[in-house]
Formats: C-alpha cells, structure tokens, sequence
C-alpha cells in the first residue's frame, strides 16, 4: 500500500510538472496560457492515455491514469474504460475502490499530506523549471495523418519540448534530449479546470474491508 502511496504522489509531480514552461513571446503561447489558468486556478484535472490492452485477452481497452487536485484533494484514477480503480485523500487516511463497484474500500490509517497545502506543492512543482525553459517558434505539423498546431521550447541546452495542439486542447508532449537522444512521448485525453467534488468522496455505503484484510495477511504470515 505504500509503495502506491508513493507512486500516487510521483504522479501528481510528474504530470502537474509537463506544465512547468515559460514563454515570452509578443503574443501568449497557448502552452503559457494554460500555465497561466494553472496559476491562477485551485483545481485541476489531467487525464492522459498511457498505452493499451486487452482486457480477458480479446477486448481492446485504452489505458488512462487521471489526476485531480482541488485545493488541498487529491484523486488518482486508473482506467481502462470498463474497469476503474480510484485512490482519494482524506483527514483521516488515503481510500482506495472501485468507483463501478461501490460497495467496499481499503482504507490506509495515516495520510502523508493531512496538514500540507496541496495546491501550493502543485505550483510549486509546475514552477520548478520555469527559469529553465523559453519559447523558440509555433508551427504546423501533421503526425500520422492528423494536423496539429505545435509549440516548441527548450532549456537553453539540450531539451527540446514541442506541445501538439487540436485547437486550444493539448494532446501531446514530445521531449527530446540530445544529450542521451532519449525522446518521451505523453498523449493527453483532456485536461480541465473544473473539478467535481463528487469523484474526492468515498462511496457513503461502502464496507470497510480494510480490517478483513489485515486479518488474512496476518493469518497468512502466522499460519
């Protein structure tokens, strides 16, 4: 359970960070615009398409991971469409369940940011690079057969950051580094400043089936 504590936190770090960009342009790049509603905003949610799969063997199903942040809320998703798995924050612990089957949660007792302002972490992260990045040139360029709009950046160095627009939604994050010729690729399936509060609550119904489980792994460890 820790260690998916751990990777929860990485994840709202690393995808809040693919905003840490800065441009000076004479007019306002559309990747800085979106910096600037992260600013100024309390809520956010990204969605990105992480790969595929097949779910029982034969049912084709796209894999999405989603984090939301409202003011001091976090929410991970895991989602291949038919089936989701939901992690939130609360004062009293980290719940973990499926949102398609409401019925139970795994409760972690401690919650590492109860007392931390959330937000504040976010900007602080998207902000790490800032001083780091510039705006080179906007241009057009088809990828697979699909036009897009493209911003490019770089770190005065050796990465580049070119953002792959569909009108004003970001749909792709290409990172070259011509130091080590890795290239990461990130696909977005939506991002939004609008956060329903409901997707931060845990089912009012649900069974606790944390205590269950401690039982049997106990049991299991004892004989």
């Amino acid at each position: 359970m820790k260690r998916t504590i751990s990777v929860f936190i990485a994840s709202i770090i690393l995808i809040m960070s693919v905003f840490s960009v800065n441009a000076f342009a004479a007019e306002t790049p559309k990747t800085d615009a979106l910096l600037d509603k992260l600013e100024t905003a309390n809520e956010v949610s990204v969605t990105i398409k992480s790969g595929e799969t097949k779910l029982f063997g034969f049912m084709p199903a796209t894999i999405t991971n989603t984090v939301a942040v409202k003011e001091n809320n976090i929410c991970y998703e895991y989602s291949t469409g038919f089936i989701k798995a939901r992690i939130v924050t609360a004062d009293d612990g980290i719940y973990g369940f499926l949102p398609t089957l409401p019925f139970f949660y795994v409760k972690m007792d401690s919650n590492p940011l109860k007392g931390a302002d959330v937000w504040s972490m976010v900007l602080e992260a998207a902000n790490m690079t800032q001083a780091f990045t510039r705006y080179l040139k906007s241009y057009e360029e088809t990828v697979d057969g699909t036009k897009y709009y493209v911003e490019e950046y770089d770190d005065r160095e050796f990465v580049t950051s070119k953002f792959y627009y569909i009108g004003d939604k970001l749909k792709m994050l290409v990172v070259t580094d011509s130091s080590t010729g890795s290239v990461q690729r990130t696909y977005f399936d939506n991002i939004t400043f609008d956060v329903d509060d409901s997707i931060f609550s845990v089912p009012a119904t649900a069974f606790d089936l944390s205590p269950l489980l401690k039982t049997f792994f106990l049991t299991l460890i004892v004989g």
